[in-house]
């Protein structure tokens, strides 16, 4: 199995990535493909990996620019290029860290859409309680039409059967609240076409429910999906640091802290990012994650050994059978 890795858009530099492929292999066999600066992948790599391939590309598409004209003008940046040799024959599947825009932009016209899929959609996993959620869009489409929401449903709901393994996933819809009649013109249009398809549509969920697993999918545009999503990251990390500051305000609570050190932090493990690493690109014809731009080397492993996991159940596939 061959995977392309954009080497550009991590914030901490192309090392990242690198490392991470590198950390992955110990786990997973595959041969590694980097796009990006010839030079600078080989001193980094710097003979600890026995077969590896590098697309030589040194333009970048940067988080400022607008994507469909970034990938239309830079050809010879590391996204388009990593883009182009996906769809050669023997080629399994790509993660980037870059414009979450770009990204989207290189997969509806550089891989295509799925036949009868309008619009494709970032889906993040999201731990809970009990078990993993699915939040869909998070990102690559602010403005949404009711059947775009439902595509999304339907996408995920594959995704969670045949990635995650959850037979009957639950699919509910983000509003702000749970009655039938709340919420805005899109949410009360796409709870109607749920309600009338074939998954196995919950109703209304609100955002304060995202992680006690109540629901397996959780369906938003990408303009809630992605403010529910940084919110819930913000908390996370403001609760993790006042846990922190509270153990470490006197000798007593030191003292406290370290009899409960190994229980919170199993407990609160589940909530680190890097254990996810990213997220799939649903709706288009090739196999693509979308990576955090903060990764450290864990995350970015954990993005490439999802991204491979997602590769092998043949979902897009999949997918393409539920449409038809």
């Amino acid at each position: 199995m061959k995977i392309i890795i954009d080497t550009y858009g991590v914030d901490d530099g192309i090392k990242i990535p690198i490392e991470g492929a590198i950390s992955a292999l110990k786990e997973k066999d595959f041969v590694p493909v980097f796009s990006g600066d010839k030079e600078k992948i080989e001193k980094i790599i710097d003979g600890r990996i026995k077969s590896y391939e590098i697309i030589d590309a040194k333009d970048k598409i940067e988080n400022n620019e607008d994507p469909v004209k970034a990938i239309r003008r830079k050809k010879d940046s590391t996204m388009v290029k990593a883009f182009d040799k996906l769809n050669e024959d023997g080629y399994d599947g790509l993660v980037s860290a870059g414009s979450t825009g770009a990204i989207l932009a290189s997969g509806l016209f550089i891989s295509g859409r799925i036949k009868g899929i309008k619009r494709a959609c970032i889906a993040t996993s999201l731990p809970t309680y009990e078990n993993t959620t699915l939040l869909l869009d998070t990102g690559a489409n602010m403005d949404c039409k009711a059947e775009f929401l439902k595509e999304f449903a339907i996408m995920g709901s594959v995704f969670a059967k045949n990635v995650l393994h959850i037979e009957n996933p639950t699919v509910s819809l983000l509003n702000v609240g749970i009655e039938e009649h709340k919420g805005n013109k899109l949410a009360k249009e796409t709870y109607k076409l749920l309600e009338e398809s074939s998954i196995n549509f919950k109703g209304n969920i609100e955002a304060r429910d995202l992680f006690t697993g109540k629901t397996n999918i959780v369906i938003a545009d990408g303009f809630d999906g992605n403010i529910a999503i940084k919110t819930a990251e913000g908390v996370i990390s403001l609760f993790s640091k006042e846990i922190k500051d509270a153990i470490y305000k006197s000798f007593s609570t030191k003292i406290g802290g370290a009899l409960i050190k190994n229980s919170l932090k199993e407990n609160l493990s589940k909530y680190n990012s890097d254990s996810i690493g990213g997220a799939p690109l649903l709706g288009v014809n090739q196999y693509v994650y979308k990576a955090h731009g903060n990764s450290n080397e864990k995350a970015f492993s954990s993005a490439i050994l999802g991204l491979i996991d997602y590769v092998n159940t043949n979902t897009i596939e999949k997918i393409k059978g539920e449409l038809e």
